[in-house]
C-alpha cells in the first residue's frame, strides 16, 4: 500500500476557517481556581480556570499591558485573582478587570481588561463559544439529561487528533453508503425522524438488524458536539463526541462513553467493550481515509449514498 504523505489543507478545502459553535476546550476534572489550564486551540492560546465562585471560565491567554502568557513563569490564580508573571498585574478572572498594579495608582481605562470568551460547563466538559464577528452566543448547547440527572458512569475516553476537513467530519454520520462499503456492515441505520432544535438536530434511528440494540437518539450541537444515545433490553448507552479544531490543519476528536448503572459489575465490560472495539475500530478505519480526502463544494452523488445534502443545509448556517 502506498503511504501518503500530509496533504496540507489548502489542496483540500476552499473555504478554510471554523464555523460558529460551542468547542470543548477542557474537560470539568481538569481545570480549578488553583492554576491556569493553557490550551490551544481555533488558532488562539487559552487560558482556563474557575473563578472565586467555582464556575469555569475561557480567557485569551494573554496579557493585554504587553504580551506575557499569564501561564508562563510564576503566573497564577489565587481567590478569583489572576497575576501576571511579567509586571504584576491582577486581573479578576471572572469580568477580566484590572484589580492593581502594583507600581502605580493611576489605572488605565476600563476597556483595558482581559479577553473572556462566552464559557458553559455541559456533560463534563468546559466549552468556549468561538465566532469569528465575535458575536454573542445565538443557541445553547444540549446537556444530556440523562447525565445529569445521574445514573450513568463514565466508561471509558479515547481521543484522536485528525487532518480530516471539519466540514466532513460529522458530514459521515449521514454517508450511510460508506457504512457498507468501507466498514463491510450489513446494518443500515433507519431513519425514522429529523428535527431541528434550538440547541441544532436531533436524528432517530431504528437499528435495524441489530439484535441488540433497539434504538439511537442522535443530537448536534451545531457541527462541533454530538450526543448519541443507544437503548437496549435494560440497558443504555451515551456517547458524549466533541470536536474541537487545533489550528487549519488539525482538529481533535475526543470520545467520551457513558454506561446506565448495572446491578451486575460484569455488565460493563459485557456491554462496554464490544461499543467501545467497534467505534474504535470504525473510526480509525474512517481516518485512513478521512485524513486525506478533499471537501468538494458539489460532490456528485448518486440514489444510495444517503441524506448527505440534507446534513449540508443545516450545517451551512454554522459558516460564516
Amino acid at each position: 500500500m502506498t503511504y501518503l504523505k500530509p496533504i496540507p489543507m489548502k489542496y483540500r478545502i476552499e473555504q478554510p476557517g471554523f464555523p460558529r459553535g460551542w468547542y470543548c476546550v477542557a474537560e470539568s476534572r481538569d481545570v480549578s481556581g488553583e492554576a491556569m489550564l493553557p490550551v490551544s486551540y481555533l488558532d488562539q492560546q487559552l487560558i482556563v480556570y474557575r473563578t472565586q465562585d467555582g464556575t469555569a471560565q475561557v480567557a485569551d491567554a494573554y496579557c493585554p499591558h504587553l504580551g506575557a502568557h499569564l501561564a508562563s513563569h510564576d503566573g497564577a490564580i489565587c481567590e478569583g485573582k489572576i497575576t501576571c508573571p511579567f509586571h504584576k498585574w491582577q486581573f479578576d478572572g471572572a469580568d477580566g478587570s484590572i484589580v492593581d498594579i502594583p507600581y502605580t495608582k493611576v489605572m488605565p481605562p476600563a476597556s483595558v481588561k482581559l479577553t473572556l470568551h462566552p464559557t458553559r460547563e455541559v456533560d463534563g466538559m468546559v466549552l468556549m463559544w468561538y465566532d469569528a464577528h465575535g458575536r454573542q452566543p445565538d443557541f445553547e448547547p444540549y446537556a444530556s439529561s440523562k447525565l445529569k440527572e445521574g445514573g450513568y458512569v463514565l466508561y471509558e475516553e479515547r481521543q484522536w487528533e485528525t487532518t480530516c476537513p471539519f466540514r466532513d467530519i460529522l458530514e459521515n454520520l449521514f454517508d450511510t453508503a460508506h457504512i457498507q462499503q468501507l466498514h463491510n456492515s450489513n446494518n443500515l441505520p433507519d431513519v425514522l425522524e429529523t428535527a431541528q432544535e434550538d440547541f441544532g438536530l436531533r436524528v432517530e434511528y431504528a437499528m435495524t438488524g441489530e439484535e441488540a440494540v433497539q434504538g439511537m437518539t442522535v443530537r448536534l450541537s451545531g457541527v462541533s458536539l454530538l450526543n448519541q444515545e443507544f437503548r437496549g433490553q435494560g440497558w443504555s448507552t451515551v456517547f458524549v463526541h466533541s470536536f474541537t479544531p487545533i489550528d487549519d490543519e488539525r482538529f481533535l476528536q475526543k470520545t467520551r462513553l457513558y454506561l446506565s448503572e448495572m446491578p451486575d459489575p460484569a455488565l460493563y465490560d459485557m456491554i462496554g467493550k464490544p461499543f467501545v472495539e467497534r467505534f474504535v475500530f470504525e473510526v480509525e478505519q474512517d481516518l485512513k481515509v478521512l485524513d486525506y480526502k478533499k471537501h468538494l463544494h458539489k460532490p456528485k452523488l448518486c440514489a444510495g449514498d444517503g441524506p448527505i445534502m440534507e446534513f449540508r443545509r443545516y450545517s451551512s448556517r454554522y459558516y460564516a
